[in-house]
């Protein structure tokens, strides 16, 4: 993407699978160029390389992620939609005004639907998947003769043929040549934001397993084909020798079929790196790998230079996983999980403490590496199969297990990219849509950018939106701690009290024998109009003044709160709500939430309730007190109590697997 450029890893592997065959390929890419001067360019080129024919690789299809394609974000952030298809069409239109050459298109997301793409973009061959027999039979194919080549797509007349297909395996020598890291170097000279992040090497292909949101298995095949590691480490080498240290380790999973061949490759790079000076020692991530390390072999992960990696875990709930076919049940997955938390903790633990004591020393971190020290996760709810009894089962697991506790934050996916070699039900593509290149939305079409929410979630909750807004409300309530962030007890306060209040309410409950008032608020209830209580209601001023009042605002809720917990707690208990100091302590988000959907479907009826429970409270201070500090509960554990949030936490039966 323009946002975010990278540097081709087919101008690396394409012309290391060519030469073997002794032809040379020349790359260039066109990112930076308008779409005006692509003739004149491909003009030039051609006159200086006199080239037999012209390749074209389509690496995606577009960015997958539908946030991409919606105006207002793209307003927000000053930028472009991605649409390479749009733009490989526009090339392939540029090329036939100024040359007779054939042009043949591959790709990684050229074989995620190759047929369409033929037919959309007219390219005179196609190559699915690897190149290998493109090139073992180029001049074959520059005869006329495509009988032999593997993985070819061409037309005869108006007919698309598609050879036999072979899933090869990688590339079994090493890749990366010193003019391919020159020309690597050079694009993110050209593109220094956000720059280089990291050599791409592949380190196997293919996968065992078959999750619907993933399209390895459709491209690269269904069995895992390992590389080479001395062909691994002679690249490793050769990009060291070049100054370039930090590594991003190409596959599918890391360890799809089990931790052995990954941890190998940990052992010969820490093996590597024993014998560098500190300049020389490589750092390395991946993109995705299956939770089932331990600790030790964590630990030995990273000593070897592993910064991390993703996993992709659709819901805490395996009739979910089931079916979307991925390889992660309760029974191991929770433990797995866990251990990675406790792990990761550590991890960011000692980054912190380092960054505190050596903050140079920090320098050089994957993309990977959370530098605010924030432990997070994440979870594909946003996939076909997701219900409400999904959500149901993850958050009541999620909080029996304890991960609220453990991760600070949590990213879910709210929709899935939609392919037609998935075979969709009705019921996705019955809410499927495509964006055009003008981002308007039109009917399915697998060519533009397609997504698809959960149709269960939108008939439950009436519209993407409104989608979106809950899976990020329970991502940062129910599922993480992010909430406890996110609280504004500066605003809470003014809006819901006076300095006169304040100051009363304070002041009577100093009288109530148990309840001790910590000396400055009882200072400031005396004095409250010339105190820092005004200073609390005043308009909201940026830095220090701002965070002394938040600070403040928040003393006073938490005394407020729990000295009402101590001096009234038959009234909290009639509520269903916790009675005590402990109680309050030791209470969940989620289950907080039970307690309040057990009662109430609104939030106009638990405020008329509290009204009603309220009504016959004397003194009046006492009433409005006891109002406030319920509210000031819900508030501190993020409650929205909205009928179709409901179902979140009631359900009929509780199954808990």
């Amino acid at each position: 993407m323009d946002e975010f450029p990278v540097y081709p890893y087919a101008f690396i592997q394409v012309p290391a699978i060519a030469r073997q065959a002794g032809i040379e390929v020349i790359c260039k890419d066109l990112l930076g160029i308008p779409q005006e001067r692509w003739g004149q360019t491909v003009r030039a080129l051609i006159e200086r390389h006199n080239p037999a024919m012209i390749l074209i690789t389509l690496r995606n299809t577009d960015s997958l992620n539908a946030w991409d394609y919606e105006r207002s974000r793209l307003k927000e952030r000053g930028k472009g939609a991605y649409f390479p298809i749009e733009w490989t069409k526009g090339l392939i239109v540029a090329i036939r005004a100024v040359s007779e050459l054939k042009i043949a298109l591959g790709g990684f997301g050229f074989s995620v639907m190759p047929d369409d793409l033929m037919h959309y973009l007219r390219p005179d061959f196609g190559v699915f998947g690897g190149p290998n027999a493109f090139f073992e039979h180029f001049e074959d194919i520059t005869q006329g003769d495509y009988t032999n080549v593997a993985n070819l797509l061409f037309f005869q007349g108006d007919r698309l043929i598609s050879n036999p297909r072979v899933f090869y395996p990688p590339f079994a020598d090493t890749e990366y040549t010193p003019q391919a890291i020159e020309e690597m170097m050079a694009f993110y000279d050209a593109f220094p934001s956000p720059g280089f992040q990291g050599a791409p090497m592949e380190i196997m292909r293919g996968c065992c397993y078959s999750c619907v949101f993933c399209s390895e298995p459709h491209v690269a095949g269904r069995r895992v084909r390992y590389r080479d590691l001395s062909a691994v480490m002679g690249d490793i080498e050769t990009l060291v020798d070049h100054g370039i240290i930090r590594i991003y380790m190409i596959s599918s999973e890391l360890n799809p079929e089990g931790n052995a061949f990954v941890l190998q490759l940990a052992d010969r790079i820490r093996s590597f790196n024993e014998r560098q000076t500190e300049d020389r020692k490589v750092t390395w991530f991946g993109a995705n790998y299956l939770l089932n390390f331990s600790i030790e072999a964590y630990e030995r992960l990273y000593k070897a230079g592993f910064t991390g990696g993703w996993f992709d875990i659709t819901a805490l709930d395996d009739e979910n996983a089931r079916a979307m076919r991925t390889p992660y049940r309760n029974e191991s997955l929770l433990a797995h999980l866990k251990t990675y938390a406790q792990f990761e903790r550590a991890r960011l633990d000692r980054l912190k403490a380092q960054a505190a004591s050596q903050p140079e020393a920090i320098g050089g971190e994957s993309p990977t590496d959370r530098k605010d020290g924030a432990l997070r996760w994440t979870l594909f709810l946003g996939n076909p199969a997701t219900t409400t009894r999904t959500i149901c089962h993850t958050l009541r697991v999620a909080n029996r297990e304890g991960l609220v506790q453990l991760f600070d934050d949590c990213y879910i996916n709210t929709n899935i990219r939609v392919f037609d070699y998935e075979r969709p039900d009705r019921a996705t593509l019955a809410v499927t849509y495509s964006v055009t290149a003008d981002l308007e939305r039109t009917g399915y079409r697998q060519v533009l950018p397609s997504f698809a929410y959960p149709p269960a979630l939108l008939q439950d909750f009436g519209s993407e939106e409104e989608v979106a807004q809950m899976l990020d409300h329970i991502a940062g309530t129910y599922l993480s701690r992010k909430y406890q962030e996110t609280r504004d007890w500066h605003g809470f306060v003014r809006q819901r009290a006076t300095v006169g209040s304040i100051s009363r309410w304070i002041t009577e409950l100093s009288d109530i024998q148990g309840v001790c008032v910590p000396i400055h608020l009882g200072r400031i209830a005396r004095e409250a109009r010339t105190s820092a209580l005004q200073e609390l209601f005043a308009e909201r001023s940026p830095g220090g003044e701002r965070q002394a009042r938040e600070s403040l605002a928040k003393q006073v809720v938490d005394f407020l709160v729990l000295a009402c917990l101590e001096a009234f707690p038959d009234f909290f208990e009639s509520l269903g709500l916790p009675r005590t100091a402990e109680e309050l302590e030791r209470v969940t988000s989620y289950e907080l939430a039970v307690a309040v959907f057990s009662r109430w479907h609104t939030e106009e009826e638990f405020v008329h309730e509290l009204t009603m429970r309220t009504r016959s409270v004397s003194p009046k201070w006492k009433r409005s007190l006891l109002q406030f500090c319920t509210q000031a509960i819900l508030y501190m554990f993020n409650i929205l109590i909205m009928r179709e949030y409901r179902q979140l936490f009631i359900e009929e039966t509780h199954d808990e697997t």
